[in-house]
Parts: C-alpha cells; sequence; structure tokens
C-alpha cells in the first residue's frame, strides 16, 4: 500500500489547526488559539519527517506546506498577539502584525526556490511564529513595546541572510 498521502494529510492538520487557532483567536479563546498553534507546530514537524521516512517529497507538497505555514506560523501568532496583547498600540501593532507575516511569506517564497542545503538561509517560520506565541504565555508581564520590539526582530530574522542549522539530515531511529 502506497502511502505518499499521508505528508500532505498532516500538511492539511496543520492547516486546519491554524485557521482554527484565527477563530479562537477573533472569539476571544486565547488558550486554545495558543495550543493550537502548537498543534500545528506538531503536524509541520510530523509532515516533514514522514515525507522523508516514505521518501515522497514533492513540489506539490512544499507548495502546499508553505500555505499552511503561513497562516498557521504567520498569521495566527501574529493574531493571537495583536489582539490579546497590542489592541491598545493604535496604528503600530496592526502594522508590526502585517510586517510579520508579509517577512514569513517572504522568507517561505525565497525557500521554496533555494537549492537543498544543509541549513535555512532566515529564521524559518515556523520557528519564528513559535516563539511569538509562547510570548502569550508572558505577554501580561511584558510591556506591548518589547511584544512589538520582539515582532520586528523576528521579522527581520526571517529574511536575513543568517544561517539558521536544520536537524532534518539528522539520523532517524527506527
Amino acid at each position: 500500500m502506497k502511502w505518499n498521502w499521508l505528508p500532505s494529510l498532516c500538511t492539511i492538520a496543520n492547516l486546519g489547526a491554524g485557521v482554527l487557532s484565527l477563530f479562537y483567536t477573533i472569539h476571544e479563546q486565547y488558550t486554545t488559539a495558543f495550543i493550537l498553534i502548537m498543534v500545528a507546530a506538531l503536524w509541520d514537524v510530523l509532515d516533514g519527517l514522514l515525507a522523508r521516512l516514505l521518501h515522497c517529497s514533492s513540489d506539490f507538497g512544499k507548495q502546499l506546506d508553505s500555505l499552511a505555514d503561513v497562516v498557521s506560523f504567520g498569521v495566527a501568532p501574529a493574531f493571537l498577539t495583536l489582539f490579546y496583547q497590542l489592541g491598545g498600540t493604535h496604528w503600530m501593532g496592526p502594522l508590526v502584525a502585517v510586517l510579520f507575516v508579509i517577512c514569513g511569506a517572504v522568507r517561505l517564497a525565497r525557500f521554496n526556490l533555494m537549492a537543498f542545503s544543509t541549513g535555512f538561509v532566515g529564521m524559518p517560520i515556523t520557528a519564528a511564529g513559535v516563539i511569538l506565541s509562547f510570548m502569550f504565555l508572558w505577554s501580561e508581564h511584558l510591556r506591548p513595546e518589547l511584544l512589538l520590539g520582539l515582532m520586528v526582530v523576528l521579522s527581520f530574522l526571517m529574511v536575513s541572510r543568517i544561517p539558521f542549522p536544520s536537524f532534518k539530515k539528522k539520523p532517524i531511529r527506527r
């Protein structure tokens, strides 16, 4: 039996968790929204792992993964941070949230066009989105200016030329 569809199913689950996170953010159920971003991250790890284990990586899978990632680790974390903590920052919060999503999308587009290498150029959007989402846990103790600054730094790290390690080629134990 062929299992080539399994990584794409995980990617779709990633996207579904990201969309549900947006729904719960809009309905002010922020803890649920945060948990769904973490669930999306687990699906994202699983889809890549399965694609490598099953030797079924494809251009379709790469594009689908990028579309899911821009929602789950770009839009969802930006909305969670914006709605939960940055609502009183007037125009600055939405501007920085848009910057975060745009930089994430640019980073994904650049990644999809690059030849395969042993690491990443620029911080992966998954890492940036997870880091930003984890700020939710401490955001009541952080000033909005600090969160805005973190979002700007993460945005520029995503589009930077700084190399980040990839753990994809580490041996997998069976």
